[in-house]
């Protein structure tokens, strides 16, 4: 079992019923499958959140920042739609209508504020966003701002020491829905790797996970991790036997 002293927290969300976008298939139970992992491998906390309007979100990770000013490890898994514009990602939350460029920033939740949500815990702060899929408001979305570029997939991030961030798809990729399985294959081959025995040291697991959606993929989707956490000290979601 995992060091009964070391406290962790996560937030699960999953939207997929976009109210002015098609809805997703999977991230609810990509949500549900990925909770139940981490309250395998012992997490005394984990707050799981689906069809999240804009409000919804800020309150949720308003509420998830004061947990993990007291653990050492936060967590946040986003399932969902996600956009990069000018170099900046966004969640995109449910009730989103992204007229126009500009209401991304007005409409989306700044991954920015994911961070600063985990930002408090002590040892470990890691956030995973399978969120890199094709945005379903590009056809509709009026530009209005040339200066700010919108692109594929997310934007490279380079979070502060202590920080991974892992995306389901490498920046300015998309990553797949799922098809015809119960779980995006991000999100199936990482709950699977949560639960491995004997267990796997952290980055080694998004390296297996990794090759995992390769292989699934057929080299079509690459995930990919940022950020780093110090080398004196392994970290794994359950303790090694």
């Amino acid at each position: 079992m995992p060091d009964p002293n070391l406290r962790r927290v996560a937030l699960v969300i999953g939207n997929a019923r976009y109210t002015n976008a098609p809805v997703l298939t999977n991230p609810p139970s990509d949500a549900a499958s990925v909770s139940a992992a981490l309250r395998e491998a012992g997490f005394q906390t984990v707050t799981v959140k689906t069809d999240l309007s804009q409000q919804a979100t800020l309150i949720a990770l308003r509420e998830f920042a004061s947990l993990a000013d007291a653990a050492d490890w936060a967590v946040v898994y986003y399932a969902g739609h996600g956009i990069e514009f000018g170099g900046n990602n966004y969640l995109i939350p449910v009730d989103a209508r992204l007229q126009s460029d500009r209401d991304i920033d007005l409409e989306g939740v700044d991954l920015g504020k994911v961070m600063a949500a985990v930002e408090g815990a002590k040892r470990l702060r890691l956030i995973i966003l399978d969120a890199c899929r094709d945005n379903p408001f590009a056809n509709q979305m009026r530009r209005t701002m040339a200066s700010r570029s919108l692109g594929r997939g997310l934007a490279k991030v380079e979070p502060e020491p202590g920080t991974l961030i892992a995306y389901a798809a490498k920046h300015g990729e998309t990553a797949m829905d799922g098809s015809g399985t119960s779980n995006s294959p991000f999100a199936e081959a990482l709950f699977k790797r949560i639960k491995e025995t004997p267990p796997l040291e952290i980055r080694r697991l998004f390296d297996y996970v990794r090759d995992d959606v390769l292989e699934t993929t057929n080299n079509k989707q690459q995930p990919f991790s940022y950020g780093s956490v110090s080398a004196r000290e392994d970290f794994f979601f359950t303790a090694p036997r």
